[in-house]
């Protein structure tokens, strides 16, 4: 991606996340792109806490949950690499506790199926309502108990099954072969080489002030709740991890092969090579490595992480190729961060496939935000095109409408949906001072967003 094309596409997030915050019911959130390492986009939308009207910021840390899991991965893969562990070794010679159980399944667990989540293990216990928050996480004694006393689910390395639990075990194998606790390994073998600030394992006394306030789901009255912090304890390599946006685009550039960072290329690799496709996730094309989902977005393969913690819901996802990073922070459950995030990695993608084929035009002028009763609409120039999305969804790039300058201010429709106004003409209107009063669209007049938010709000029917 060429440093215009990300300048362009940056200026056009800025404004369109700022719209769609003051259009949704999300209380805050905190969007980050970065570059083969340089930090492009760091942006804080809302409120940290609604309460105490505090504005989010990009110091503001967030739990990231199931992110846990891929620095579990890569504690795994470290170790593998000293020559600690084999990650097609089982499970047992490194936890003896396990040889106990009455299900011999578990015998023949190795650590590569607990890293692709294929162990068969039951994924969060047989009393997981700590999740509910009406007790606490386990420690290592329940733990131990509900793991002997649950027989695996389904036989191992037969498919894909999360597990929390699974992982929660490879945090056990770290602590047995490191001779260290798990927090203390992964601090001082990953966050502290790649200095990461503003990252850790486990909730932390240095970081409560810093943490936002996580919320419930809207009831039917749009109402939240605020959600108490949390220690997940044995869990930890699971899902106890908390950062911010920056310390994780650093993160996840360092994961990439050729960074010569936290691993070697090979251990990377194996990693980010695919060794179960996820099942029933509809039209979503999603699979998993070691520690890391895989996704398929149009021709762009994606790797990263989601998490899903009470009161946070995040995701983050890199582009190899073009060494890209989008990460999306959310405190209030129900956020729609996948679709977010995938929605920035294809309207990058546009964006570049478009300065590809563009010449010097400038068409600067006619760009902006229109408003009528019926449409929401972006006009984007792309060097010599011109282009027009629906910015009134979290997908504006989801069916984009090309144009083509005929004469004057006029254009015509020559890409769009069998639905749309394809083949007709949209005319620019300019007031004295060179600004673009009106854009007749297909027929129908739209206004500027300010424009006609003023109108707007100034009547009291419309018709």
């Amino acid at each position: 991606m060429k440093d215009k094309t990300a300048q362009q596409s940056v200026g056009y997030f800025t404004d369109w996340l700022r719209f769609r915050y003051e259009r949704e019911d999300i209380p805050g959130f905190v969007v980050a792109i970065s570059r083969s390492g340089k930090l492009l986009f760091n942006e804080p939308y809302g409120y940290a806490d609604l309460e105490k009207k505090e504005k989010m910021t990009t110091d503001h840390i967030f739990r990231i949950a199931s992110h846990s899991k891929t620095f579990t991965a890569t504690a795994i893969m470290q170790l593998q690499e000293r020559g600690k562990l084999r990650i097609d070794n089982y499970v047992v010679d490194y936890v003896p506790w396990l040889k106990s159980h009455k299900d011999k399944r578990f015998l023949k667990i190795t650590i590569r199926q607990l890293l692709s989540h294929s162990a068969g293990i039951i994924r969060d216990g047989l009393d997981s309502n700590y999740w509910e928050l009406e007790k606490e996480f386990p420690n290592l004694e329940q733990f131990k108990e509900e793991i002997l006393e649950a027989k695996l689910v389904i036989d191992n390395n037969t498919k894909m099954k999360y597990s929390n639990y699974g992982y929660s075990l490879l945090g056990q194998i770290v602590e047995a072969v490191s001779t260290k606790s798990y927090n203390v390994y992964v601090t001082e073998n990953i966050i502290k080489p790649l200095r990461l600030a503003n990252t850790g394992p486990e909730l932390s006394p240095r970081i409560v002030d810093r943490l936002v306030t996580g919320y419930t789901r809207a009831d039917y009255k749009k109402k939240r709740l605020p959600i108490a912090q949390i220690d997940t304890k044995i869990m930890s390599p699971a899902t106890g991890f908390y950062s911010n946006t920056e310390d994780l685009c650093q993160y996840f550039t360092a994961q990439m092969i050729g960074s010569g960072k936290l691993l070697d290329d090979e251990s990377k690799k194996e990693m980010q090579r695919i060794q179960w496709r996820a099942e029933n996730t509809g039209h979503e094309e999603i699979y998993y490595g070691l520690g890391l989902e895989i996704e398929i977005v149009g021709e762009q393969r994606l790797l990263g992480h989601g998490g899903g913690f009470p009161g946070h819901i995040t995701m983050s996802l890199f582009d190899p190729k073009e060494k890209t990073v989008v990460i999306i922070l959310t405190n209030a459950m129900g956020s729609p961060t996948e679709y977010i995030n995938k929605s920035i990695f294809k309207t990058l993608g546009y964006f570049q496939e478009k300065w590809k084929q563009a010449s010097g035009k400038d068409l600067s002028k006619y760009q902006g935000r229109f408003m009528g009763l019926w449409n929401v609409m972006d006009f984007i120039s792309l060097g010599n095109k011109l282009v027009a999305v629906s910015s009134n969804t979290w997908d504006p790039f989801d069916e984009p409408e090309e144009l083509e300058h005929v004469k004057d201010n006029s254009f015509k429709i020559i890409k769009t949906s069998s639905f749309g106004s394809g083949g007709e003409l949209i005319h620019f209107n300019f007031n004295k001072s060179g600004k673009v009063e009106s854009v007749i669209y297909a027929g129908e007049k739209i206004l500027p967003e300010i424009t006609y938010i003023k109108e707007f709000s100034k009547k009291k029917k419309i018709g």
